[in-house]
């Protein structure tokens, strides 16, 4: 089963699971909201459902929210307009087909560790910022301690019956690597989360 197919078929009860580590997740958006202003554009990949999206717009002047599954994005342009939020716009693109164009930030939450060529696509992430812009990216890092390792064949059994996305295993250090082999500078690195490590960090293009 493939990654678009996957999403559509849970995507009802995705968006009815809550959220999970809330302090976690308040913490996350008032991180990547500091780097924004009134004027800024920004370009998030792998919405989902829109929840972060919805919460950032008050800090932007404009987020296009994108996510690969159309059954995820119906939620969220209904979850926008519930809200009367107007200044975010839900496109269909798979992180091989981004909307071209300088944005202040690439954000992307929770997705990279759901994507087998992390270094295609954190480049083509990296190619939307505009000079001076910046990549946020929070990514689970299931290599980095015993917990995470666990999961793996548990995991690996869930996606035999479709029950389970690929989900890669990988270390902090792999993830910033392969982050600054764009040519971006790491300003800010944490980890989140409890007993599996999520890399929160925030790289800088060159002016």
């Amino acid at each position: 089963m493939n990654a678009e197919a996957f999403w559509d078929g849970v995507a009802k009860s995705y968006a009815e699971r809550p959220i999970q580590n809330t302090d976690q997740h308040e913490r996350t958006v008032a991180r990547a909201a500091s780097y924004l202003g009134p004027d800024a554009r920004v370009l998030e990949v792998g919405c989902g459902t829109g929840t972060i999206a919805l919460k950032l717009a008050p800090h932007a002047a404009v987020v296009l929210a994108t996510d690969l599954s159309g059954a995820l994005l119906d939620i969220a342009r209904q979850r926008a307009a519930d809200a009367g939020v107007e200044n975010v716009g839900f496109a269909r693109h798979a992180v091989d087909d981004l909307p071209e164009g300088g944005f202040d930030a690439v954000m992307s939450f929770n997705v990279v560790h759901l994507i087998e060529d992390m270094d295609g696509a954190l480049g083509a992430m990296a190619s939307r910022v505009r000079p001076g812009g910046v990549l946020v990216l929070k990514t689970g890092c299931l290599a980095e301690n015993w917990t995470g390792r666990l999961l793996r064949p548990v995991i690996g059994a869930m996606r035999l019956v479709g029950k389970a996305p690929f989900v890669a295993f990988r270390r902090v250090a792999e993830v910033e690597a392969a982050v600054e082999r764009q040519g971006l500078r790491i300003v800010e690195a944490e980890n989140m989360g409890g007993a599996v490590v999520t890399r929160f960090l925030v790289a800088e293009k060159p002016a």
